[in-house]
């Protein structure tokens, strides 16, 4: 089963097709129950206590296990070719293979090596020392290896939705590794030259289910799991479209983690949306 959660219309239908039924009856579900559902204010702590009996009991029907969904992540590019040409890789491949960033860092003199576990950063023909960094910059997270969590994997968000953008500022403009290589040398136009020739993006790619992990979740649970926490996420995102007077909470849009090891090819790409500010908000658009 296919989730695919470009956009409402497209939401309906994957739930629909999970559930075995026709797209009215979870249309009418979720409108029914939208004020209650909505009224719940789930995530990532509670959002296993939603009940699905009643959409059960309505369908006639368990749901099937997903093995596909759609995934979105937020990355500051040049332009939407480097996205098409190059995919989305985790940042082990991004600094040591031929890519926008690290044809950007080589004439800044830097190279990297990834010896399968922890990247290693080479500056001018030395190698750099970051065991001094005492907790300036997350640069040792980024890098892996031990004491770490070998945080260089690809993360994105399981809805296309509105951001705050103080909650995602450390992903506007340049990468964050980039950020954090900026501090740790105390040279803010490693981040800054980067950005100045930039666009954010919201990029929506298809990946399978056993290449994510959830946030807040263990990786090791199965996929029957996995699909109950997707699908009730879903719903819970459906419901909130579904309101006529906007909710006092905003829609909590759950993390979603790649495995370390695992890139998104250019072929799993699906759609590249632009940004438009409003307020003290960016806004996913089609508009170019």
């Amino acid at each position: 089963m296919f989730l695919n959660t470009l956009g409402k219309n497209e939401m309906y239908h994957s739930v629909a097709e999970i559930m075995g039924t026709d797209i009215e009856h979870i249309k009418e579900y979720v409108k029914e129950n939208a004020d209650d559902i909505v009224g719940c204010g789930y995530n990532e702590y509670c959002i296993e206590n939603m009940s699905l009996i009643k959409l059960i009991e309505k369908c006639g029907t368990h749901p099937q296990v997903i093995d596909r969904l759609i995934v979105h992540h937020i990355t500051p590019r040049e332009c939407e070719e480097t996205i098409w040409d190059e995919g989305l890789l985790t940042l082990s491949h991004a600094l040591t293979k031929k890519t926008a960033l690290s044809d950007y860092l080589k004439e800044l003199g830097f190279e990297f090596v990834f010896d399968g576990k922890q990247i290693f950063i080479y500056r001018h023909g030395n190698k750099v020392d970051t065991a001094g960094n005492h907790g300036m910059t997350n640069i040792n997270m980024r890098l892996g290896g031990a004491g770490t969590l070998n945080d260089y994997n690809v993360n994105g968000y399981l809805f296309v939705d509105a951001f705050e953008i103080e909650t995602v500022k450390g992903w506007l403009g340049s990468p964050e590794f980039l950020k954090s290589l900026s501090i740790f040398y105390n040279d803010y136009n490693i981040a800054d030259g980067y950005a100045d020739n930039c666009s954010n993006y919201y990029v929506s790619f298809e990946v399978p289910l056993n290449k994510i992990d959830i946030e807040w979740f263990d990786a090791s649970i199965d996929e029957e799991r996995k699909t109950d926490i997707l699908l009730k996420y879903t719903i819970n995102a459906l419901a909130y479209s579904e309101m006529r007077i906007r909710p006092f909470l905003p829609m909590y849009n759950p993390i979603i983690f790649l495995k370390r090891d695992y890139d998104v090819s250019k072929e799993c790409i699906r759609k590249i949306w632009r940004f438009k500010r409003e307020g003290s908000k960016l806004v996913p658009t089609d508009e170019s």
